[in-house]
């Protein structure tokens, strides 16, 4: 992913000149399961009756690179935060990763997580090789952290898979590296409802 401090109202427009697309197109938080509670709304309908927050933080828990769209708190960062709600986009990571390390560093200097997006450029598929994120963004970006995809099976190296869940129902935006029955079967085993399709889904 392309990566910034999510408190730095800078990142959303260095993200869109790295990528070369419209900045219309925001950026999404990038935050731990366990400190989502931080920036959503948990006075919400969706929060307290629908998608309880431990539910959703062991969702994001059990599914590889999953984004999930949920009410934002007027404490969340505004620049992250899209017509009230904000999308959270993990994928859990062992307590000795990267990314893991880099949340902590930033959170012992005050910062709260990270905000960013998919590394690729504008319409062309997420980036997976050490070699081709260096090629393409080397230039761009002031620190490239170089983690090993090799555990990780071909089908998973594609974009986040989005769900919304701000409805009764959560709403599958995006299928990417989670097929939607896989996360149907999650949302339905954590009880967290049947999940149903937008009408103009991607599939990446």
């Amino acid at each position: 992913m392309l990566l910034g401090d999510a408190d730095d109202p800078s990142v959303p427009e260095k993200v869109a000149a790295a990528k070369g697309r419209s900045q219309a197109k925001g950026v999404a938080l990038v935050c731990p399961p366990e400190l989502l509670g931080e920036d959503v709304d948990l006075g919400t309908r969706a929060l307290r009756e629908d998608y309880p927050l431990e539910r959703v933080q062991e969702l994001q828990r059990r599914l590889h690179a999953l984004g999930v769209i949920l009410p934002a708190a007027a404490s969340a960062p505004e620049h992250v935060v899209q017509a009230g709600t904000l999308l959270n986009v993990w994928t859990e990571q062992p307590p000795s990763a990267p990314i893991r390390q880099l949340i902590r560093e930033l959170r012992r200097h005050g910062k709260r997580a990270l905000a960013g997006t998919s590394a690729n450029l504008t319409g062309k598929p997420t980036i997976t090789d050490a070699d081709e994120v260096i090629a393409v963004f080397g230039e761009h970006v002031s620190l490239i952290l170089i983690e090993d995809f090799g555990d990780v099976p071909p089908e998973r190296r594609r974009s986040a898979t989005i769900v919304e869940l701000t409805q009764p129902q959560p709403r599958l935006l995006r299928e990417g590296s989670v097929p939607a029955a896989e996360l149907a079967a999650q949302l339905r085993h954590l009880r967290l409802g049947e999940l149903v399709a937008a009408g103009d889904v991607r599939h990446l």
